[in-house]
């Protein structure tokens, strides 16, 4: 298992991690309708941490709405390897969407939310690994990066740090 320092991160920066790494992810689904679907996901993701608006519920929808949520689409894939991806994209965005609950102080969180937890890091990041080539080098990146946004060494909008630091085109 990669070290990385997840546990030592703020609220934010663990987000942060899920969707940086998420962004590399995108570039790896075979069916440009599903990068499309999963990028729309990891953009609420982002918009959330910037304006944290009352939008667990969206997110929420985002994952397990019975037409088009993103777990019904990975469920009709017949790819493996964008099924791995989906599993990284779903993390991502139910591991934001349980914190947006939290700031809201839902009292009861909708049954696949509520499972989630820290350790849910572990099965994005042994995801990440299957289907995204030189994985390590960017959880440490993304990783380092953190570690200087916790120490208040980056003042810029966060997402074009993340995404400019693991060369992702804007």
């Amino acid at each position: 298992m990669t070290h990385t320092n997840f546990h030592n991160f703020t609220e934010n920066g663990q987000i942060i991690f899920f969707l940086g790494l998420s962004e590399k992810v995108l570039m790896v689904f075979s069916r440009k309708e599903d990068q499309v679907v999963a990028q729309k996901a990891i953009n609420k993701c982002w918009e959330w941490i910037k304006h944290k608006e009352n939008i667990g519920d969206i997110l929420y929808d985002l994952l397990d709405n019975e037409e088009n949520g993103i777990t019904i689409i990975q469920e009709m894939s017949d790819n493996e390897f964008d099924v791995t991806a989906w599993n990284c994209i779903i993390d991502a965005v139910a591991f934001t969407s349980r914190k947006a609950f939290e700031r809201e102080n839902v009292k009861y969180f909708p049954e696949p939310i509520a499972l989630v937890d820290d350790t849910l890091v572990d099965h994005f990041i042994e995801c990440f690994k299957k289907c995204v080539e030189n994985s390590e080098s960017y959880i440490q990146t993304i990783n380092s990066l953190l570690d200087d946004y916790s120490k208040g060494n980056i003042e810029s909008d966060l997402q074009t740090e993340v995404l400019r630091e693991l060369q992702i085109k804007i």
